[in-house]
């Protein structure tokens, strides 16, 4: 488990696939959580909002997936 602090969310990308939506965190591009779709969704929202208000995230990776997010 690895957080990553501090960071802005600099872009977003998805595509009509279930649950497949990515964000540009800390130079890489890094995949929401898609074990379940309302998870998935709750993260694009969340780091569309800290991407629009220009604010800080502190997220969770494991396995290469973001599993939580804080937006500050």
């Amino acid at each position: 488990m690895a957080w990553i602090r501090g960071k802005k969310i600099d872009a977003l990308w998805s595509n009509e696939q279930e649950s497949n939506v990515h964000g540009w965190i800390d130079g890489a591009w890094r995949k929401f959580q898609d074990d379940h779709d309302d998870a998935c969704t709750n993260f694009a929202i969340l780091g569309a909002s800290a991407k629009q208000a220009n604010r800080d995230v502190d997220v969770r990776v494991e396995d290469g997936r973001v599993k939580e997010m804080y937006v500050w």
